[in-house]
């Protein structure tokens, strides 16, 4: 692609560089020159203009964007085209979108004339939410680099993963001396609204001692019914792998997988394993319904994500939560919007 500036006369047949005023409108950038425009620029008294010209194996911007947005594959997702080589990708479900980042930074890195910008990954989105735009940044791309990016796109997925509403979740509290009725109905109350969030309506609830004995018989109760997610929600907060919450799991057989996280609030997180059962082993923190830790950790759950070491000390970056919003459910806004996923 190249540009050249011409007379107007001499500029007719060809794509405007920039939009211009005329006589009697205004005549938008990419548009090509009709004789009728060319008259109204030349009446409100343009010379000349900048033309685009394509060169041999240039692909312009609309197509560019076309064939690339249909070698990746979209799940959940719809696209809404746009103008310039725009084309807008939404949510079409509750969910979680994920994808690697690296994929995404390894695709913009094959030329700046071609990008993806998204969301950050694995962020909880609604049915509508704009998750992901391709641009194409100049008129023109030469073919040899839409090929690269459509080879690429083809190993690259973009997910919204659905909620798994029919996980059984139950809830553990601990007492002691110090937790008040208050503060126990206050902690089941905010751990019901918290998986409302994810569609879960049910949140069976015990209420034990503090002590290894009797938190770890609910844990085994819990197993026994084939539940997925056991949280327990301690008179006291966990402060050492040794410590009741994490002993009551490993008599029965269990293993922490994980304890404490590079996650304020939330730092004091055991995230442990019985058998298949998930235990999370939750900080104090959880009483508010402040955004934490557990948040991010629910978020891989209630998908069926993997959660190991890895990707808890992956939730570093951004795991700074103080003052974040509190979750709460958001109007969607309908939109005439292309089917990916078909």
């Amino acid at each position: 692609m190249k540009f050249s500036s011409r007379k107007v006369q001499n500029a007719i047949g060809h794509k405007l560089a920039h939009s211009h005023l005329g006589k009697s409108r205004r005549i938008p950038k990419a548009s090509t020159l009709s004789e009728s425009d060319a008259r109204d620029l030349i009446e409100a008294g343009v010379d000349s203009v900048e033309i685009v010209i394509a060169e041999a194996f240039d692909v312009i911007e609309d197509i560019v964007a076309e064939r690339l947005i249909g070698q990746m594959d979209w799940k959940n997702c719809r696209a809404e085209r746009a103008n310039g080589g725009r084309i807008n990708i939404y949510a079409t479900c509750d969910g979680l979108i994920h994808f690697e980042r690296g994929q995404v930074d390894s695709f913009n890195s094959i030329s700046e004339e071609i990008t993806l910008a998204t969301v950050l990954p694995d962020t909880p989105v609604q049915a509508g939410d704009h998750i992901a735009t391709l641009k194409i940044i100049p008129f023109y791309v030469h073919d040899k680099f839409v090929d690269e990016a459509e080879r690429f796109l083809k190993s690259m997925t973009v997910s919204v993963m659905t909620w798994l509403t029919d996980l059984r979740v139950e809830l553990v509290q601990s007492y002691n001396e110090t937790i008040t009725t208050k503060v126990q109905k206050k902690g089941y109350q905010t751990q019901r609204d918290r998986l409302a969030f994810y569609g879960l309506t049910e949140l069976p609830h015990s209420l034990v001692q503090h002590d290894v004995v009797h938190i770890a018989e609910q844990i085994r109760h819990a197993s026994s019914r084939g539940v997925d997610l056991v949280m327990v929600l301690g008179a006291s907060a966990i402060c050492d792998r040794q410590d009741v919450v994490p002993a009551a799991l490993t008599s029965l057989g269990g293993h922490v997988s994980y304890f404490g996280m590079p996650v304020d609030p939330g730092n004091l997180m055991m995230v442990g394993h019985l058998d298949t059962m998930v235990v999370i082993g939750m900080p104090g923190c959880v009483r508010s319904p402040a955004f934490n830790g557990l948040d991010l950790v629910l978020d891989r759950l209630m998908v069926g994500l993997k959660l190991d070491s890895h990707h808890i000390q992956m939730m570093g970056v951004g795991g700074l939560l103080k003052d974040q919003p509190n979750r709460t459910i958001r109007e969607t806004t309908s939109r005439k919007l292309l089917d990916l996923s078909a």
